[in-house]
């Protein structure tokens, strides 16, 4: 058996089809990366995959690797075709746009990144679940920051990618206490969620 920690959406997408091969049971929390260290600490958890890597005594971080997310929006919107990066901050500045929480985690890095400024931008819904926010685009209600792996296995025609150049890397780590360090279990599923082939 393993306890596993992770966002549920990670774990929809990359965990539950390679089940099958992992042979053990498994005991499951989901939540955010804070609440998820905190059951790490607890002994509540053998495992997390985690996007939030916080230097603590006794747990270990091995990365996993880079996730890129990438602006999404809904299809039939007409996009500013330019390459000027002022005249497409102040496009996008003026869209309608859904974010995960409201300090705008990935958008904030996203405009700090590609603009060197935060975004002046304030959120038309907050919805912290990624696959809800993706549902929330294809219906036309604005635009995200979303990882492609979820666009891979969840893409539409109903939602596009604009923008394809300006994306942002976010590390994804496996974290686990020294202390478990050896433990077969936590092996190999660290090796199985490694593998791109499902």
């Amino acid at each position: 058996m393993i306890r596993i920690g992770s966002a549920h959406e990670f774990y929809l997408e990359e965990v539950i089809p390679r089940l099958p091969k992992l042979g053990l049971c498994t005991i499951n929390h989901f939540g955010t990366a804070d609440q998820l260290l905190e059951l790490l600490k607890e002994d509540k958890v053998d495992i997390l995959i985690t996007s939030k890597k916080v230097v603590t005594p006794g747990i270990e971080y091995v990365k996993l690797y880079d996730e890129q997310f990438v602006v999404v929006a809904p299809a039939r919107l007409e996009v500013l075709e330019t390459d000027s990066l002022k005249r497409r901050e102040q496009w996008l500045a003026a869209q309608n746009w859904i974010s995960y929480g409201l300090e705008l985690p990935i958008i904030r890095r996203f405009w700090r990144e590609h603009f060197k400024k935060r975004p002046l931008i304030k959120p038309v819904h907050v919805i912290p679940n990624l696959h809800i926010i993706l549902k929330a685009i294809e219906i036309g209600e604005g635009l995200s920051m979303m990882p492609t792996y979820l666009l891979e296995k969840s893409m539409s025609e109903r939602t596009k990618v604009i923008y394809g150049d300006l994306s942002v890397k976010n590390e994804i780590f496996f974290a686990y206490k020294m202390k478990h360090k050896h433990l077969p279990e936590i092996h190999e599923l660290m090796k199985l969620i490694r593998k791109n082939d499902l």
